[in-house]
């Protein structure tokens, strides 16, 4: 009896060894201020500050990896990181192959122009070129909502956004679609663009994990969202990288991703 039970503690020791991990992998998109970004080669932003905080109250140790945005969901399902933190949006297609936190943030996409230029919300998507970082919300809502429905527009892929502001400063395509918070830090980093009209998606950013979330991260970032706030350190980082925008009380109510 004492051999089975010591055998019996044994493999449930390697079973935990299998499954336990020192330190959480966090990718990000180091491009995509004011939620993340590096900056004297160290990661900041709101995801960055809220991601270690979210750490220190949990008893976690997360270190940070910058990844194009277009491979970073496949890099968790691969195991090459474990958390998402960079403004993800919660989608359909998504939801099927990671498992999302609640949500924390709601934003829509804003078109960007030039400063100098005549077009508006409408003319901005009618027989031009327009751009968004591949991967993102707005890439597929410009996908889903222009191309495929027969609008005359040329739809470039970006790397960055950075890159595709770039080129829209030196008229190479005439507007840009991002997330409006994005979209206003490079009006205010004296960029020369301008917002000429907001595309309401209503989208819900959330913390992602592996699907079936293997390490119990989940309630671990659930909780820790709900910490922030009732401590008063969630408005305190919305206040630092938002300034004005109303303190709206974490976890949101999550909307079905797929109605």
């Amino acid at each position: 009896m004492l051999r089975r039970w010591f055998l019996a503690f044994i493999l449930a020791g390697v079973a935990v060894g299998l499954t336990a991990k020192e330190v959480f992998v966090v990718g990000l998109d180091a491009a995509f201020p004011p939620f993340t970004w590096v900056e004297g080669g160290e990661y900041r932003g709101f995801d960055v500050e809220v991601m270690r905080a979210i750490a220190e109250l949990q008893g976690l140790r997360v270190e940070f990896r910058d990844l194009p945005w277009a491979t970073i969901i496949t890099a968790l399902a691969q195991g090459k990181i474990d958390i998402i933190a960079s403004g993800l949006s919660v989608t359909c297609e998504r939801a099927k192959v990671v498992d999302f936190s609640l949500p924390y943030w709601e934003v829509d996409q804003a078109i960007l122009v030039r400063k100098d230029s005549d077009l508006n919300a409408i003319t901005a998507f009618l027989g031009t070129k327009v751009g968004a970082q591949a991967g993102t919300t707005a890439y597929m809502w410009l996908e889903d909502n222009l191309v495929a429905q027969g609008v005359k527009v040329e739809l470039c892929a970006y790397e960055t956004y950075d890159m595709a502001v770039r080129d829209l400063e030196i008229g190479r395509i005439a507007a840009v679609l991002c997330d409006v918070e994005t979209a206003v830090g490079f009006v205010e980093a004296g960029r020369n663009v301008k917002i000429v009209g907001i595309v309401k998606t209503g989208e819900q950013y959330a913390y992602a994990v592996t699907k079936g979330d293997p390490y119990s991260l989940l309630p671990r970032l659930n909780e820790g969202l709900r910490k922030l706030y009732e401590l008063g350190i969630w408005a305190e980082l919305v206040a630092k990288y938002f300034p004005g925008r109303p303190v709206e009380p974490v976890p949101l109510v999550p909307r079905d991703p797929c109605r």
